[in-house]
């Protein structure tokens, strides 16, 4: 551990991008900045709790690695994985917010030697988020749509982005180190991961690293597009327009809750 004031961290908050984690920092209070492997951690508080914000980068190597040093090196004792994600089931729209139930890598194939999707040796492919912390993000997704999100996220922007007030899913989330950007792909998961609701490059690896280090996760992402032809165009859109704002939004509400 870093020091004592960073082992009394409780959660890590661990974001991909920039654009999705700015916003957020410009709301705590920062009590330092620790750079470690290109990434630099925020040991912050908010509403009286303390968490350690980071940037992870893009794709499971760069989540796992991350997580793996929230939990060794500043003694968190959960993991929230948040920003944006693409939509698989038919009725998740641009603009909704999925919450994870659990979580899989659909690009882990060891067959004939392991089951598809089965992570070797641990006789698991699907590791489920904590229930306790999975109901505090729903409340507090909740929260966020009940009484910020019309002020915070103007009618010019919801027009743009082709958006109407979110609705809150629970959910499969489906990981793996690619962008789901054309109907092959999403046909293709759709098939091979029953029960799909939306899919993104991180959280089934983060996940992975909690259930062996022993450390509670949850996930919770806002759709930034359906995983299709168009995803591109939605994704930058989106990314630049809207994410940092439901980001911020549901992170603060969620900590109020811890």
């Amino acid at each position: 551990m870093l020091n004592n004031a960073i082992e009394r961290q409780t959660i890590g908050i661990l974001i991909p991008m920039e654009e999705e984690i700015e916003l957020l920092l410009s709301l705590v209070e920062i009590k330092s900045e620790i750079k470690i492997a290109s990434r630099t951690f925020f040991n912050a508080q908010f509403a009286g709790k303390n968490v350690v914000l980071v940037k992870s980068g893009i794709g499971k190597v760069a989540s796992s690695f991350t997580a793996s040093l929230l939990i060794h090196k500043f003694g968190v004792k959960s993991i929230l994985v948040t920003g944006i994600a693409g939509g698989i089931a038919d009725h998740v729209k641009v603009g909704d917010i999925a919450i994870a139930i659990d979580a899989v890598q659909h690009d882990m194939d060891c067959r004939p030697l392991f089951p598809q999707f089965e992570v070797p040796f641990t006789n698991k492919s699907f590791f489920k988020s904590d229930p306790n912390l999975t109901s505090k993000l729903e409340s507090a997704a909740k929260q966020f749509v009940d009484t910020e999100f019309d002020n915070e996220v103007s009618l010019e922007t919801m027009q743009q982005l082709g958006i109407e007030l979110p609705k809150i899913y629970l959910g499969r989330l489906a990981s793996g180190d690619q962008f789901i950007g054309t109907f092959n792909q999403w046909e293709k998961i759709r098939a091979d991961v029953m029960d799909t609701l939306f899919v993104e490059m991180e959280g089934a690896a983060v996940a992975q690293v909690c259930h062996d280090s022993g450390i509670p996760w949850c996930s919770i992402r806002t759709i930034s597009d359906k995983s299709n032809a168009m995803a591109h165009v939605d994704f930058n859109l989106f990314l630049h327009k809207a994410a940092k704002i439901y980001t911020a939004g549901i992170v603060k509400k969620f900590i109020e809750l811890l």
